[in-house]
């Protein structure tokens, strides 16, 4: 069925057939996600891999993923850091368990899952960042539904901005995008200033700073701080996500 939401059309599937004509038949006409002003704000004008369209520069966004940031060499090389984590649940465990304090072994394991791609990703586990003044968790949540939010520019474009700034959505997503480019931007400057000698030692974000200083090439695009950033999102999207 075909309808139209203000001036974007829409099709609405509703059937097994039809859900396979367009996942699978038709999938490269519809895989990308549609242009809209949260997202392209939060993700620094579609730098990042999840809300990018289909194309050059996600493809060249996967490739980097899938042979320098997650490769099997990669994964290993984080392997101190699963050790350190486990071994800090299980010290935590044995603690709880000599006072008799009851254990949620549940919360236990997403924290632990989130502990591991913060230092994965950031360099610093989960409560770094939630004791740094930053409210990691209350941040990304924000961003969250400023994602999943209504804006009536997306649907109305020559008039809807006026809508968007009268009821307050385009200041909310300003302050958002404003925290979260704050807090990579201290992320990535900590970075720069460390200096790590061990490869081993080395999280994502010092990957991509080293691709930047070797002036990598995503589709013809220069990686940049945006793109450090853009992909960062998805790593703190992935954190919160186990912990909710």
């Amino acid at each position: 069925m075909l309808v139209h939401l203000g001036g974007i059309p829409t099709v609405i599937v509703s059937s097994p057939s039809a859900a396979r004509e367009i996942l699978r038949t038709h999938d490269l006409n519809c895989c990308s996600r549609p242009r809209l002003l949260g997202t392209g704000r939060l993700s620094y004008d579609y730098l990042d891999i999840a809300f990018v369209e289909y194309g050059d520069y996600w493809k060249e966004v996967r490739k980097i993923s899938v042979l320098e940031l997650f490769s099997a060499k990669r994964i290993e090389s984080f392997r101190y850091v699963r050790e350190e984590e486990v071994a800090s649940m299980i010290d935590s465990i044995a603690k709880s368990a000599n006072s008799g304090t009851p254990i949620n072994m549940s919360e236990r394991f997403m924290a632990l899952t989130a502990d591991i791609t913060c230092r994965v990703a950031f360099g610093k586990a989960f409560p770094w960042m939630e004791l740094n003044d930053g409210k990691f968790m209350d941040m990304i949540d924000e961003a969250t539904a400023m994602l999943g939010s209504f804006s009536a520019s997306d649907f109305f474009p020559r008039f809807g901005w006026i809508v968007d700034r009268f009821t307050g959505l385009h200041a909310r997503l300003e302050k958002s995008f404003r925290k979260l480019d704050n807090f990579y931007q201290k992320v990535i400057e900590e970075h720069r200033n460390a200096y790590k000698s061990n490869e081993e030692e080395e999280d994502i974000v010092d990957l991509l700073l080293k691709m930047e200083r070797d002036r990598t090439e995503l589709a013809g695009v220069q990686l940049k701080e945006d793109n450090i950033k853009a992909i960062l999102m998805v790593h703190s999207t992935v954190a919160t996500y186990y912990l909710s």
